[in-house]
């Protein structure tokens, strides 16, 4: 958190000689240019600026919001309900000035300087207004402020509702410029109009079934408008920049200011999520709790899901880098939603691959209970590491392989009743998922890693606290399997144990493929070795990362905990989506009519959604 709140517009001011801040030299020159010979005193200055508006003088708005965001800084202590008025006619003078005064060709050159100038006083009051009138950071899509000098209103809405962006789902904020972002890699932000914020979302009673899949406290970016359809007409309008792209007055579209990483930031300063991977991989049998599929995005039966599963040692945390940079990209974002799976890391690699099944035909029955939806048919995986071999798990048939190569007792034979034998069928007898139209592997040991060798298998097994039905399933198999103390001592009970490279679950990986219409993309890292055979990423050698039965492959120059995480990577994988549409025949449609009326009013951007 920054010790003072960003501020784009104090160093533009110039200063008088009592230190005090004055107008700018773009004031100072309009009132040149207009033969001011009056005082520096702020109320003439605006009273001089409103007869210069009445004569249609444009330029005259930028001054009279400039001077009036001056009066009400001098204000802001001693007389802070003054301040409150002040900030909001700053507001409405740049308001005015912005989205009646532009050229109808746009805005381009030294008017676009102007115009940016003018939006950040617009931008900046309005949250020096916010902050005043917001003493409990608390945000309310219904809420009625009363002015408490003018008696003028401030009626809060939001316009364009979405899932998650209503009344009622709007909790605690902060403002995006009180944070310094230090947590991700790219900042994906925009200028616009409107003063971006971060709000916690709660909880949606009304929808238990998918509630269920919603991380706790999730930040969303919220960006807030004050719009003046007339002068005692004030609405501040609430718009999730995810989902709209700007608003539209007059037939001519202003685009929103919005932060897309802030909000991901925020959220993720929460020290408990630090330690879910050390609580996964050590302590899986409590970190069963918070095993499950998770939504960043509100489930939307329109757009294809991107599910992500992280790798051993880890947790969804990993991937944030990654859906930083593809949210921040509006034709993904148009089309795709993101999911998270998160598990046990040191649980065995079957039982991990058991239980993501179970989840996504669980959720399918949630979202889908007919199974009509084609879109959840395209669902696109992407894993790493360990989560790379659970998301091509996921797209084979094991019959009787993985079995038979573990036991040669028949399952009905095996002995501790039928939740044993349940488990085992679980476990070791699977068939493909349907749902899974394309994977995507990143640094998996398809043919094992040499750091699950035999001390590390055997550490793993002292030190890896699994769940009951686990253990008592190993022990199950190795004693009816007669094995001696020897075997059992390194006999496949943990995650590690599963990627050795004799293990039967990576036997079953190295003689499979994905089915013909299942579309196999690998990503391999490379940061040591100078031959090609010496080739690796630090954990996984490139003989076992490397595959020859997909459809494309690339090396990327990282190590095994950054590979994911590199821009080339992250391009690749945003390559393989867009190409993923193309294929489905989903592709990018951006949202209004090309022979629309409304026309963009800065910086060129491109019109997705608009809200009025």
């Amino acid at each position: 958190m920054r010790e003072k709140p960003s501020n784009p517009i104090m160093d533009r001011f110039t200063l008088d000689p009592d230190g005090l801040r004055s107008p700018s030299k773009r004031t100072q020159s309009w009132l040149r240019r207009t033969s001011y010979r009056g005082e520096e005193e702020f109320d003439q200055l605006l009273m001089h600026a409103r007869g210069r508006g009445q004569n249609g003088d444009r330029e005259s708005l930028h001054s009279a919001a400039e001077v009036s965001y001056l009066a009400a800084e001098r204000s802001r202590k001693r007389d802070p309900e003054l301040a409150a008025e002040l900030f909001l006619d700053a507001v409405r003078y740049s308001w005015l000035f912005t989205v009646r005064t532009l050229p109808s060709e746009g805005v381009t050159g030294a008017d676009q300087t102007r115009y940016r100038e003018t939006t950040e006083i617009y931008n900046t009051s309005l949250e020096q207004l916010l902050r005043l009138t917001h003493r409990v950071k608390e945000l309310n899509g219904k809420r009625v402020i009363r002015m408490p000098l003018s008696g003028r209103t401030l009626q809060f809405e939001v316009p364009f509702q979405t899932q998650w962006m209503s009344a009622d789902q709007l909790g605690a904020f902060e403002f995006v410029s009180d944070f310094e972002l230090t947590n991700l890699r790219k900042h994906h932000r925009r200028r616009g109009l409107g003063v971006p914020l971060m709000v916690k979302r709660k909880r949606n009673n009304a929808a238990p079934d998918l509630e269920k899949y919603y991380a706790t406290d999730l930040s969303l970016p919220v960006t807030a408008v004050a719009r003046f359809d007339t002068e005692d007409d004030i609405r501040i309008q609430l718009f999730d920049p995810r989902e709209s792209d700007g608003i539209a007055v007059d037939n001519r579209l202003y685009m929103l200011e919005s932060d897309l990483s802030a909000p991901l930031a925020w959220f993720l300063t929460d020290p408990e999520k630090g330690v879910l991977d050390t609580l996964g991989l050590f302590r899986p049998d409590k970190a069963r709790r918070v095993e499950g599929l998770y939504m960043v995005t509100p489930y939307d039966p329109d757009r294809i899901p991107v599910l992500m599963v992280h790798g051993l040692w880890s947790s969804p945390i990993t991937w944030m880098e990654m859906f930083n940079d593809l949210q921040a990209d509006p034709e993904l974002r148009e089309k795709y939603q993101f999911w998270f799976y998160l598990y046990p890391t040191g649980e065995p690699l079957t039982t991990a691959a058991a239980n993501l099944r179970e989840r996504l035909r669980e959720v399918r029955r949630r979202c889908d209970p007919y199974g009509r939806n084609r879109t959840l048919d395209q669902m696109v995986v992407v894993g790493h590491s360990m989560g790379g071999l659970m998301s091509y798990l996921l797209t084979v048939n094991s019959e009787d392989k993985l079995w038979n190569a573990l036991s040669e007792i028949p399952v009905d034979k095996i002995e501790g009743g039928p939740e044993i034998q349940d488990e085992v069928r679980r476990v070791f007898f699977f068939e493909s998922d349907r749902s899974v139209d394309r994977i995507i592997t990143i640094a998996s040991p398809f043919s094992g890693s040499g750091f699950a060798n035999k001390f590390t298998q055997w550490l793993s097994g002292s030190i890896i606290s699994l769940p009951d039905v686990t253990s008592q399933l190993s022990e199950q198999i190795f004693h009816q399997n007669n094995q001696s103390l020897w075997d059992r001592m390194f006999a496949p009970r943990t995650s590690l144990d599963s990627l050795s490279s004799n293990s039967a679950i990576l036997s079953l990986v190295r003689h499979t493929s994905t089915p013909p219409d299942v579309i196999h993309h690998n990503v391999v890292g490379v940061c040591t070795g100078r031959k090609k055979g010496d080739w690796s990423d630090g954990v996984v050698k490139y003989t076992s990362a490397s595959r020859s039965d997909v459809e494309s492959e690339i090396v990327v120059e990282a190590c095994h905990s950054a590979v994911h995480r590199h821009e080339e990577t992250i391009r690749e994988v945003a390559r393989i989506l867009r190409e993923h549409l193309r294929q489905t025949g989903r592709h990018i449609i951006v949202r209004g009519d090309e022979n629309s009326n409304i026309r963009p009013a800065s910086e060129g951007h491109p019109a997705t959604n608009v809200a009025p």
